[in-house]
């Protein structure tokens, strides 16, 4: 005979009929989704267990990644301080979400194609499992984490889990599988709570969604190729919306000026015609000088940021080809790009309103009508631009570099940026090897690195 679903009774299993090629029922309505149900939709088991479940559930992941530390997150004295505690929050979203789906194909997987769930399995997908779900997907979950893997790094307060500790994954999944036989018997699915709780487990620690999560901590936090990403990020949500001393305008878009005091080489350097400026064919270096690759600067621009990438490349272009050619005439360096989003004939970018772009003498304004993520992403872009196009300080050595916020004031209901570079020279020798022959290149590094081509040594 077929095995029974572990911790459910034999009358939750449906035996298997004729195979066929078919996918699954969809799983009950995700719980965090804005659905109106019956049920509520809310944390039901003591703030003891539930503490208990997001502690251990940190520690287990913690040990799944070997107990590696954020170490590229300690950046010293900041302007902004990054916010980690929102990357996580995307993370584990996205795994409670895989994990909800890889549970039900799991306890379904003896169901027929299309067969109706059965009451049992609705049971524990309506209440312990729920419950599990919505505290991993919980604000306090980041907090545990980082407590384990970047000690200091969070910028958020425990409750739950601050009393919870000295209990493993195993025993807090079994006191909530327990309390929740015991004390909803109504709502129960049956069986034997602590198999469903060992079940639980396995899958939660050892299941696809557990090594998905693992993996992109690893990519996303753990390498260092996304620092400047995160920090631009948590530089637009900070300006913008958390330290804003007035409220956010009725219509979403944000206007925020942004200066960088950076000079680009190439165009403004006397390379390339000023009539033929194009900074999208342009070399670009990206990540650090032990892992990076070359592209152009369109071919990464237009993988890494799809939606504005290409409109706000075209929008520098344009300002510093028009810079260019009056440097080129005795006059003073001064160039000008505006992009509005009133035009029905130009491109269209969701969430961008306006783009005016001033590059004078090592200075690049650039004004941004838009709504926040759309800032971010703009932001982030021009950051990695001047990065990886900025002229090293020490010629002839290569030099890993960043944008720093140093300021930013409120006028007006806008928010008005100083941007800075930052060098950091790399020692003679180190390094990859074809990197050799570029000496006096700029690596824009805390970016992500995307193996879009492979990198072509200088001849």
């Amino acid at each position: 005979m077929p095995p029974t679903t572990p911790g459910l009774p034999d009358s939750a299993v449906r035996r298997p009929g004729t195979v066929v090629a078919a996918p699954y029922k969809p799983p009950p309505t995700f719980p965090t989704r804005l659905t109106q149900q019956a049920k509520p939709i809310e944390v039901q088991v003591p703030p003891l267990i539930a503490g208990a479940l997001v502690a251990a559930f940190a520690k287990a992941l913690a040990d799944g990644l070997e107990n590696e530390l954020l170490t590229h997150y300690y950046l010293g004295d900041q302007a902004v301080r990054v916010n980690l505690d929102r990357v996580l929050d995307r993370l584990l979203a996205t795994f409670t979400h895989e994990l909800w789906d890889e549970l039900f194909q799991f306890y379904q997987e003896d169901s027929p194609p299309g067969a109706e769930v059965s009451r049992q399995v609705t049971r524990l997908f309506e209440g312990p499992v729920r419950q599990i779900v919505l505290l991993l997907n919980g604000p306090e979950t980041s907090r545990c984490i980082l407590d384990k893997i970047g000690p200091g790094l969070s910028q958020r307060q425990t409750t739950w889990s601050s009393s919870a500790g000295g209990i493993d994954l195993p025993l807090a999944l079994q006191l909530l599988c327990g309390y929740w036989h015991r004390e909803m018997p109504s709502q129960s699915p049956g069986g034997s709570p602590d198999e469903i709780s060992r079940s639980l487990h396995t899958k939660i620690v050892n299941g696809a969604a557990a090594r998905n999560l693992i993996s992109e901590i690893r990519r996303v936090l753990l390498s260092p190729h996304h620092v400047q990403m995160h920090l631009a990020e948590s530089a637009v949500w900070s300006m913008l919306l958390t330290k804003r001393p007035y409220p956010p305008p009725s219509d979403g878009f944000h206007i925020a000026q942004f200066k960088y005091e950076c000079q680009l080489f190439g165009p403004l350097d006397g390379i390339a015609d000023p009539q033929l400026v194009n900074l999208g064919s342009l070399p670009a270096i990206t990540g650090t000088a032990d892992d990076c690759m070359q592209t152009t600067v369109s071919a990464y621009v237009n993988a890494q940021w799809p939606r504005c990438g290409t409109l706000v490349l075209r929008c520098l272009e344009e300002a510093v080809g028009n810079a260019s050619c009056s440097s080129r005439h005795g006059e003073a360096m001064s160039g000008m790009s505006v992009w509005d989003g009133a035009d029905e004939d130009g491109p269209h970018c969701p969430g961008l309103r306006l783009i005016h772009i001033e590059v004078e003498e090592a200075v690049i304004r650039m004004s941004v009508s838009a709504w926040t993520h759309t800032m971010i992403e703009i932001f982030q872009q021009m950051c990695w631009i001047c990065a990886a196009l900025s002229a090293s300080p020490f010629p002839g050595a290569l030099s890993e570099c960043a944008v720093e916020v140093s300021n930013w004031t409120y006028l007006n209901e806008s928010v008005y940026v100083d941007c800075s570079l930052a060098h950091r020279p790399v020692p003679n020798g180190d390094g990859m090897s074809w990197l050799h022959q570029m000496r006096g290149a700029a690596i824009a590094s805390g970016f992500p690195v995307q193996q879009l081509a492979p990198p072509q040594a200088a001849t």
